[in-house]
């Protein structure tokens, strides 16, 4: 069976009302909701310490959580409008942060990949914005193949920010669409007119620079299949060269702002399932590859030839070709994954700037040989559909049928579904298991448990 055979439009609604239910992404495992407040940062500092010691790459992720405005359908750690002082003081303190690194991480390790999220990372003035690269790589240069990726807010940059971002070596633009339809931005109060967005992108192109991801929502309010076709259609047309397609998730509990989209009618479980399933066989018709998941991409891309030689991978970031790298996050609310520990910054601003000069952890985990067993195995579950279990019986101290046992006892029932084939020494995902693999990769999940822990994630369908 080819791995286009399948469309999420033809899953049956029965399959589908079986699997609904709410569940981590795995950007990590364990998730973030199980770090540790108050964890033993004293062992956390010395395995930062002691990764050095290998021949393993660094990436950084620096969070800027400011934005001009609000977008009601964001889920985002942001801080909207704030005085240029807490701007200045927060770009100070990511210096001071930096800095503090140079203690655990050394700075002949080559950095392989740079992304600056939010937030709105572009809210930042150029001459801010250099001086916050300028501070990175005083202290951890890059290689000069690294990836260095930003998130754009289109409808605030003009052609000369693009330059600057180029001049300052970002060679990954990722522009925050979400939906080209005037009523449904009107509604999330984001609007984008369509042609703002091709001059961006044509300047771009005329500057030699083709690395270009465009993300859209579906789920949002007063979207039709009609409405979100048109969308799909017109930016398929831009050709970026990755296309993000991620389901809303509803959840006022964390962000409470999204109780002002309530008043609309929103598209109910089936809905949503046929807009992805339209959009799916748009986005493959105009010659798109699915990636996994919620993202697609040209023929070609390092993110396909990845996944066909089952090296893809996945971190904060999302899906990456960077397999190994220790994860450096900077800034309030990120996270860092380095040498089996995970940490996580003070979320709040205030608390951030004024802990970063002695580092700014508030939450961590350090992993169990357990954990870092199903680390491997839901990466290589979630990213690449297949699981050698010789394979992981040479890198842990395990035989697999039975250390999984019960694992492979909640799987059957999936593999009846048509979801996955277990082997002599394999599990491979099928073509209908890919819409299904937050499921397929919870029953690896120790740490995930029914009830109202579930409210923590978004649906896995």
């Amino acid at each position: 069976m080819s791995a286009v055979s399948v469309s999420p439009s033809a899953i049956p609604q029965p399959l589908l009302a079986r699997y609904q239910r709410s569940g981590p992404r795995y950007t990590s495992y364990p998730t973030a909701p199980h770090f540790k407040i108050d964890p033993d940062i004293g062992l956390i500092q010395e395995r930062w310490r002691q990764s050095n010691g290998d021949a393993r790459g660094i990436g950084f992720y620096l969070h800027l959580p400011f934005c001009p405005t609000r977008c009601l359908y964001c889920g985002c750690h942001t801080f909207v409008g704030p005085e240029e002082s807490l701007v200045e003081a927060y770009l100070d303190a990511l210096g001071e942060e930096i800095r503090f690194h140079l203690s655990l991480i050394s700075a002949q390790r080559p950095v392989g990949q740079i992304a600056l999220g939010g937030g709105t990372p572009t809210f930042l003035k150029p001459e801010q914005m250099k001086k916050l690269m300028t501070a990175l790589r005083s202290c951890y240069p890059a290689d000069s193949g690294a990836e260095r990726s930003i998130e754009i807010d289109p409808r605030r940059v003009e052609n000369d920010y693009l330059d600057a971002l180029l001049q300052l070596g970002f060679n990954r633009f990722s522009f925050g669409v979400q939906d080209l339809d005037p009523a449904v931005q009107g509604r999330i109060e984001r609007v984008l007119p369509e042609e703002r967005l091709a001059g961006l992108l044509g300047h771009l192109r005329r500057a030699g620079m083709e690395a270009i991801n465009l993300d859209l929502i579906y789920g949002l309010p007063g979207q039709t299949l009609e409405s979100f076709s048109r969308t799909i259609s017109r930016v398929a047309a831009l050709r970026p060269s990755r296309i993000a397609l991620f389901g809303y998730a509803h959840v006022p509990w964390v962000s409470p702002h999204q109780k002002r989209l309530e008043p609309f009618a929103m598209p109910d479980a089936g809905e949503r399932m046929a807009l992805f399933g339209m959009a799916y066989d748009l986005l493959l018709q105009a010659g798109y590859a699915h990636i996994g998941m919620d993202h697609f991409a040209l023929p070609g891309d390092e993110l396909l030839l990845a996944r066909q030689s089952r090296t893809l991978t996945r971190n904060f970031m999302g899906y990456s070709t960077r397999r190994g790298l220790d994860l450096v996050g900077l800034g309030a609310s990120s996270i860092s994954a380095v040498n089996g520990t995970y940490t996580q910054n003070e979320k709040e601003i205030g608390p951030y700037v004024r802990r970063a000069a002695q580092g700014a952890w508030a939450k961590g985990l350090v992993m169990t040989g357990e954990d870092l067993l199903r680390r491997e195995l839901i990466l290589d579950l979630f990213c690449n559909y297949h699981v050698s279990m010789s394979d992981l019986e040479k890198r842990f101290p395990i035989r697999f049928p039975v250390h999984f046992a019960p694992e492979l006892e909640a799987l059957a029932p999936m593999a009846d579904d048509g979801l996955l084939e277990i082997g002599s020494d394999s599990l491979s995902v099928t073509p209908l298991g890919r819409f299904f693999i937050r499921n397929i990769c919870m029953c690896f999940d120790r740490y995930m448990q029914p009830g109202p822990e579930e409210n923590r994630y978004s649906k896995t369908i």
